[in-house]
């Protein structure tokens, strides 16, 4: 029979590759694929998880807090970013399943798998207050012991619940019949910090796949650093996730990079301490961040902020958008100590400096100078930084991308594959990273711009002379 006379087949529905799936165009990883629609009439969707309030919410919640005054392109979303470490957990998936089956066969069908990894990544970050870490360190910790990881477990296991567990393929295939992911694989896997997070009892083998969300190379850092770098302007070198993502399996039942991945991994760490010190503890972003400070506190008891696991429908309005909004506006109230805040919120925003370098010391060994907070407290001290009113403020920036025991790490251990003894260890990570210079830590001494007197200065420059806390 000529070619000619033949009838070609036609695709079912089932096995059309683009029956339900959609395309993003992304500046990181050129395409990002997402379901459309459903499997199954009125299930759910990857597109109605986006489209939710919670997570069009992040479109108004800002990557980065400060740096954006410093870095004028720095203007991305949480949003973004969110779906960007989506595509990379589902590159994951799709690369890890085949061993991850083999060690705990019959599990998940692989388009299940795919699908946990890639609605974890998307909902890592839902919990975000404005400013982002910057409002868990100093509003949600401090008055009520919270994260935003734990803020965003409160919102999977509550009104996103039903959206998760209505979800019924990825973007490679439908859902095996009766399965179904759970809103508590999900809460679980994106949960972070000591505060109690079990793993599921009746799933033990979820925590192989922890360290994909926190860990030292996550789907979350992997797409940040990327995509921070690109957006701030600033050359950070190859960051080589190719070769990171074919070298990471599931060995042994648990995740395992192997031994030719190291140098990939090495320049990543590399490229992400980099990162602290040109952008996130860059000296002006250090500036606004303690303008930030003295404002934000005092800010949330104006706006009546309680506790939001208790009120999330008052957190679904509370965004950078709408605080930076309404303080804009504070500056003509009647209320005294709203327009004071109002004024005060206006030079932060117009970039008036509160303060200006008169101090700085990088690439500190903390061993030699005492911990980072003693550092700041003994400083301090002899500045009488403390005291209020005092015209000057100790910055001490701090970031150490290694673990404090790189041989037990727990939940987040990533073991290394030798194949010369064909067992995991994680001897070979513990060696490079005990080597490499991954610790940031920079001291700044700031002063109000009109104070003249920076003779108290010299006794910061002879605590460094001497390399002691001692006198």
């Amino acid at each position: 029979m000529s070619l000619s006379s033949s009838t070609p087949k036609s695709f079912s529905a089932s096995e059309d590759p683009f029956r339900g799936v959609s395309l993003f165009s992304d500046p990181i990883h050129g395409y990002i694929r997402f379901v459309s629609s459903p499997s199954i009439r009125n299930n759910a969707t990857e597109r109605d998880l986006i489209d939710s309030p919670w997570l069009q919410r992040l479109r108004s919640i800002l990557q980065l807090q400060s740096a954006r005054l410093v870095f004028p392109s720095a203007e991305h979303s949480r949003f973004v970013h969110s779906l960007g470490a989506m595509h990379i957990a589902g590159r994951f998936a799709t690369h890890l399943y085949p061993a991850f089956d083999h060690s705990y066969p019959g599990i998940f069908s692989p388009f299940l798998f795919e699908e946990l990894l890639r609605v974890c990544a998307l909902l890592h970050d839902v919990g975000h207050g404005p400013f982002c870490h910057f409002f868990d360190e100093h509003v949600l910790f401090p008055k009520f012991g919270l994260s935003h990881e734990r803020v965003g477990q409160s919102l999977i296991r509550g009104p996103l619940r039903p959206l998760i567990e209505a979800l019924d393929r990825s973007p490679s295939g439908g859902f095996l019949p009766g399965e179904q992911i759970s809103a508590d694989w999900v809460a679980y896997l994106i949960g972070k910090g000591s505060g109690p997070n079990p793993v599921p009892g009746n799933l033990p083998f979820l925590a192989a796949l922890k360290p994909l969300f926190s860990g030292l190379f996550t789907v979350d850092n992997l797409d940040y650093v990327l995509r921070d770098s690109y957006m701030c302007g600033v050359a950070i070198g190859p960051v080589d996730l190719d070769r990171l993502l074919y070298y990471t399996h599931i060995r042994e039942g648990k995740l395992a990079l192997h031994r030719s991945g190291l140098g990939a991994f090495e320049v990543f760490v590399t490229a992400r301490a980099f990162m602290y010190r040109q952008i996130y503890f860059h000296r002006t972003t250090r500036v606004f961040d303690m303008t930030l400070k003295d404002l934000i506190g005092e800010t949330m008891d104006e706006w009546g902020f309680s506790n939001p696991t208790e009120n999330l429908d008052s957190y679904l309005g509370l965004t950078d958008h709408a605080l930076l909004e309404t303080v804009r506006n504070w500056k003509s109230d009647p209320d005294g100590r709203r327009s004071g805040l109002g004024i005060r919120w206006g030079r932060f925003l117009e970039r008036k400096k509160e303060w200006r370098l008169v101090f700085e010391e990088e690439d500190i060994q903390t061993t030699e100078f005492g911990t980072p907070a003693a550092i700041g407290e003994k400083l301090e001290a002899l500045l009488g930084a403390q005291e209020e009113g005092s015209p000057f403020r100790v910055d001490v920036a701090f970031r150490d991308t290694r673990p404090e025991n790189p041989w037990q790490m727990g939940e987040r251990q990533i073991w290394i594959y030798e194949p010369l003894t064909g067992g995991l260890s994680p001897e070979p990570l513990a060696e490079m990273l005990e080597k490499m210079p991954v610790r940031q830590l920079a001291v700044r001494i700031f002063a109000k711009p009109e104070h003249g007197d920076l003779s108290p200065i010299e006794k910061v420059r002879a605590f460094f002379s001497r390399g002691s806390l001692a006198g």
